[in-house]
């Protein structure tokens, strides 16, 4: 038997479906923010080559824990998010000789499969009460062993992705594609010259999740103006050794970099057309506090109940809040801010 295999997220999916159901829980279920400081450093452990790609997924999903009804938070996901598949996919007539095979969760890939009647699905085996993976993850080579574990005799016609770490896979195929965006290329003789390989795979990173990128871009920024703000004041008129006076620095930089961070998001990251504009802007100096208070608690903690008062010790504990903002501060913004209707 010969059948045509699809990756799904990028592919099929204009944009990676974990990262929207993942958002789309948080909305749902805020009391999952409560998990994000225990995923943030799971993720630097793997990043870090600390823990396992598996040990890593199973922390990230541990929010399936406070999701109620999992069979219905699926079905609403994708009545708020099935727009986003291609043309390319939902247009074709048939399916049955498909198989769509994914690193994503196989229980969130299935109304699709079904929907299209495809011939068989293949993704990452996840309990969806804990979170915990079961089986290998569906990825690289492991793809191609899971599908001739199954399909010992089969041929691969044609495998459609859009990333290079499904190379083993387009190997197997008779013909390979690349999907860029809403551009399809054969995989063989995609070879343009090293400028635009380079340029064309950093515009297929970015165009995956384009908000993400263009909020981490504003987010560095403001972090910058954030840091330029307390230097100045650290270096001319407030010392960090006071308590008093750090605290000082810390809300006036806050100031500063919050102005900044609502003109650019607002433009820039989630093209806000709101007329409602000092509305907005309360909200997000309202979530923007929260923050604070996160960075406030930290920096006592460390620099002045653990007399890590020195300026390169403020420094490094600045930084290391900075980056647990930003995360912070996406979420709030999308979610609450910034919204769209659905």
């Amino acid at each position: 038997m010969k059948y045509e295999l699809y990756d799904f997220d990028g592919t099929i999916y204009d944009g990676d479906s974990g990262v929207d159901f993942s958002l789309y829980a948080i909305k749902k279920y805020p009391k999952i923010i409560r998990r994000l400081p225990g995923m943030f450093i799971k993720v630097l452990a793997y990043l870090f080559k600390l823990c396992s790609k598996e040990e890593m997924k199973t922390k990230v999903f541990s929010y399936f824990q406070d999701i109620d009804d999992m069979d219905k938070f699926v079905e609403d996901f994708w009545k708020t998010h099935e727009h986003k598949l291609k043309d390319f996919w939902t247009s074709k007539k048939s399916h049955k000789n498909d198989i769509i095979i994914s690193a994503s969760c196989t229980f969130w890939l299935k109304p699709v499969a079904d929907k299209y009647k495809v011939h068989d699905l293949f993704g990452t085996d996840i309990d969806i009460k804990t979170g915990e993976i079961k089986g290998d993850n569906c990825h690289g080579k492991n793809k191609v062993k899971m599908f001739y574990d199954k399909y010992p005799k089969a041929k691969i016609e044609t495998m459609y992705t859009d990333s290079i770490n499904d190379l083993p896979l387009i190997e197997e195929a008779k013909e390979g594609f690349l999907v860029k965006g809403k551009k399809i290329y054969n995989y063989y003789e995609y070879k343009p010259n090293f400028i635009v390989r380079f340029w064309r795979w950093g515009w297929g990173i970015y165009h995956k999740n384009e908000e993400i990128w263009n909020y981490l871009i504003v987010g560095g920024l403001t972090t910058v103006v954030n840091l330029v703000t307390k230097w100045v004041l650290w270096a001319i008129v407030l010392d960090p050794k006071n308590a008093l006076q750090l605290q000082i620095s810390i809300i006036i930089s806050w100031i500063t970099a919050v102005l900044f961070a609502y003109i650019t998001n607002r433009i820039y990251v989630f093209k806000s057309k709101s007329k409602q504009i000092l509305k907005e802007m309360s909200s997000f100096f309202g979530a923007r506090l929260l923050t604070l208070g996160m960075e406030m608690l930290i920096m006592w903690f460390f620099v002045t109940f653990l007399r890590m008062n020195t300026k390169m010790w403020s420094m490094i504990w600045t930084i290391v809040t900075q980056v647990l903002i930003v995360i912070f501060n996406y979420i709030f913004s999308k979610l609450f801010v910034f919204k769209k209707k659905d």
